[in-house]
């Protein structure tokens, strides 16, 4: 089961390493420009990374290596969304539209992982956003946390894309620096309601004046100022939501706990770095629908004699 889950992540590291060599040729993207075809109206990208434990065991006869620990799984998910009906909302998307905030679930999931450096994976990023078109895209929406390499790979190959910080990260930050600051129930409801709501509006100056307040007595509230200060543009939900956009990055948060969390972090699991990746691509690709096409090529492979 194991090698046979391997190979199939191999076929998928294979189509994806001929991507990459595609979209890195010029002719080939210049006639994309000619003749771009039709692409999806809105298409949403959201990036993520989750720690896999790494436990190199050494080839027989070979002395052991230096433990590498933890090491980053990167997780990449391209999607569309749709309204989700009236007769169909949980009790938490009511809510969302209580708030004034489409009730929207993703559709079309493709799912694409790998550990390695961000510029490496940035690759990966272009490759497939160029398969699904998301160059040509009339309207490209990437969402993410705070960390600055997912900001960096897109402003690289996604300039035009706007960006939009999960509101879910956002609002923990501000729960962080309230349990740092106050120490009563009642003051920290109170200065939190508020910020949250300054948040909500899009008045992200607001939110940085609430936490510079505490700034330098707290260090929460510091690292608050310069989080929130950095990506203000990324903060401006109630514009967000008034365009219709999702604004929260569940989708790939989602993947790397079913790629990561419920795969590779099972009871006593241990992987090499070629073993955890070729593992998770095979499970991005069943849960991108992806399946049956390694299958086929599985089965056009030609058998040993």
């Amino acid at each position: 089961m194991r090698s046979e889950t391997e190979r199939m992540g191999a076929l998928q590291d294979q189509q994806e390493e001929e991507l990459i060599q595609g979209s890195q040729d010029l002719v080939l993207l210049q006639e994309r420009q000619r003749q771009p075809g039709p692409s999806v109206a809105r298409l949403y990208g959201s990036m993520d990374a989750a720690k896999v434990r790494i436990e190199p065991r050494p080839k027989k006869g070979e002395e052991k290596g230096e433990h590498e620990d933890w090491r980053d799984m990167k997780v990449l998910c391209w999607f569309e969304v749709e309204n989700v009906p009236p007769s169909q909302r949980s009790t938490r998307q009511r809510k969302k539209v209580a708030r004034e905030q489409p009730a929207l679930r993703a559709k079309n999931l493709r799912y694409f992982c790998d550990i390695t450096e961000a510029d490496e994976f940035g690759k990966l990023l272009w490759a497939t956003g160029c398969e699904l078109k998301a160059d040509l895209s009339p309207e490209l929406v990437f969402l993410g946390d705070g960390a600055p390499w997912i900001w960096n790979l897109v402003a690289k190959y996604f300039h035009h894309a706007v960006q939009i910080v999960d509101w879910f990260h956002a609002e923990e930050h501000l729960e962080g620096v309230a349990n740092a600051i106050f120490s009563e129930d009642l003051p920290r409801m109170h200065w939190l309601e508020e910020v949250k709501q300054a948040l909500w509006d899009g008045q992200v100056e607001e939110v940085i004046s609430a936490c510079k307040a505490f700034a330098s007595s707290h260090e929460l509230a510091r690292k608050a100022v310069h989080y929130f200060y950095t990506n203000a543009d990324r903060m401006r939900y109630d514009r967000f939501r008034a365009a219709g956009y999702m604004i929260g990055s569940g989708t790939v948060e989602s993947g790397c706990k079913q790629i990561v969390s419920h795969r590779l972090k099972l009871p006593g699991a241990q992987w090499t770095v070629e073993g955890a990746v070729t593992t998770a691509k095979a499970r991005a690709a069943w849960l991108s629908g992806q399946w049956q096409s390694l299958c086929d090529q599985r089965a056009a492979l030609p058998l040993a004699i």
